[in-house]
């Protein structure tokens, strides 16, 4: 067989990712096509890739503008068969991507392939959905071999290039979180299959890649319910996108509330973003860093320039 590597190119977005690019390069050391966007790092991740990874390309960001925007920026200068697109902060072997091609060899219709994910503790992340849903779910014991389902993590995956591209990559209006349960219905609905094989394993540090500051902790949870309330919207309908925002935003006020009272600092955080990204949801606002919606992508049901009103 000839050699995978050939067959696909690598595709990693970094922020002051600097603790995780040994590893990962060390991951991909065979590797033959690399694609890196830093996306305005400043402790030197890009500097610290040129080092590990001297034949990657770099696409130089000069704002941090999330994940799907510049993932869609590497997969237009993809011309391989395959894209492996993953998350800095995990580690495998050849092996496993190895098998994660054979998986789209031996399906033509399979649009992506993921593996069975250890995370630091050791445990296994496995999340799926089943057919109508939108909302994934963690099972406790690994099917054993490559499985169907609705639903695939983003953190390394392999998606057939051709796919890709026919979708449109990743909807450009999330900046953090559910672009890859979008990206999964999306294929589904073009009649792609979506693969999970337990038997190729990869290890994730899951959030390793950046510090956990009070910055940090409101820009996460006020994008991860923002998208939350997009995804509803752009598949269920504004409707329930916005009665769902208005009922849990009270409730995350509430809960910030009871945090000030009980001297809980980090609950503080969360919760008040969490809260802001209802309420800028719910004023027809884009996501994080946005200052205006962006294009439609397939299968979407929201007119874009106004806002999920």
């Amino acid at each position: 067989m000839s050699d995978f590597w050939d067959r696909l190119t690598v595709v990693f977005i970094v922020h002051n990712s600097i603790s995780v690019i040994r590893p990962i390069a060390e991951s991909l050391r065979n590797a033959k096509n690399i694609i890196v966007i830093d996306n305005a790092s400043s402790d030197g991740s890009a500097d610290l890739v040129r080092e590990c990874l001297p034949a990657a390309r770099i696409i130089h960001n000069p704002d941090n503008t999330g994940v799907s925007m510049p993932s869609n920026m590497a997969f237009t200068q993809v011309e391989t068969e395959f894209v492996l697109h993953l998350n800095p902060d995990t580690t495998f072997d050849d092996e496993c991507i190895g098998r994660l091609v054979a998986d789209m060899d031996a399906d033509p219709k399979a649009a992506v392939v993921s593996p069975l994910i250890i995370n630091a503790n050791g445990d296994h992340e496995i999340d799926v959905m089943g057919p109508g849903e939108i909302t994934h779910r963690k099972i406790e014991t690994p099917p054993s071999g490559p499985l169907c389902t609705w639903y695939v993590c983003g953190s390394v995956w392999l998606w057939r290039t051709d796919v890709l591209k026919e979708l449109g990559g990743f909807d450009p209006n999330f900046f953090l979180y559910n672009e890859d349960v979008d990206i999964c219905l999306r294929t589904r609905a073009l009649g792609y299959g979506l693969i999970l094989d337990t038997e190729a394993v990869i290890h994730h540090r899951g959030g390793a890649s950046e510090h956990v500051s009070y910055r940090t902790r409101w820009r996460k949870d006020w994008n991860l319910m923002w998208s939350h309330f997009y995804l509803v919207a752009k598949h269920r309908g504004r409707a329930q996108a916005r009665a769902e925002a208005l009922r849990r935003g009270a409730g995350f006020l509430a809960s910030a509330l009871l945090g000030m009272l009980l001297l809980k600092p980090k609950r503080v955080v969360g919760q008040l973003a969490r809260f802001a990204a209802a309420v800028r949801f719910l004023r027809g606002g884009p996501s994080w860093g946005r200052i205006g919606w962006v294009a439609p992508q397939p299968y979407c049901n929201l007119r874009f320039g106004s806002g999920p009103r």
